[in-house]
């Protein structure tokens, strides 16, 4: 994609992000789902994020915050015991119940497209919708 539609993703991305802020969507911290301390040092993201990194976790879908904050733990297990990394890929989850899941939150590098990583954030909807149909707004 050029660079120009990849500012306008990004801008896109960041305004829908604060129109849901705005109408009480909820970015579950850390702390609250119970994530695990990362096993080093996480990478700090460069100011002027460049991409917008769109994923889905492949597992399975959750629809309550039970569930989601179970499944949270399983991806960042996975992630950590695993594929050997120091915490769970993405910057962010968008799960089921409704909610945002911080996973390394705004400032940390993550894992989630080789080559694009110190310059994205990574943003992943838990399930898998290759198999799956997304559920309605």
């Amino acid at each position: 994609m050029s660079g120009i539609t990849m500012k306008f993703l990004f801008g896109l991305l960041t305004v829908l992000f604060l129109a849901d802020a705005a109408l009480g969507l909820t970015i579950i911290s850390r702390k609250e789902w119970g994530a695990a301390a990362s096993t080093s040092t996480l990478d700090k993201l460069a100011n002027g994020k460049s991409y917008v990194i769109i994923h889905h976790t492949a597992g399975a879908y959750c629809s309550t915050k039970a569930a989601c904050i179970t499944q949270m733990k399983n991806i960042q297990s996975y992630h950590q015991k695993t594929q050997g990394w120091a915490d769970i890929g993405y910057n962010f989850l968008i799960v089921g119940d409704g909610n945002i899941y911080e996973g390394r939150g705004w400032n940390a590098v993550g894992v989630h497209a080789s080559g694009y990583n110190s310059l994205s954030l990574g943003i992943s909807f838990m399930g898998n919708y290759n198999n799956d149909e997304p559920t309605a707004a």
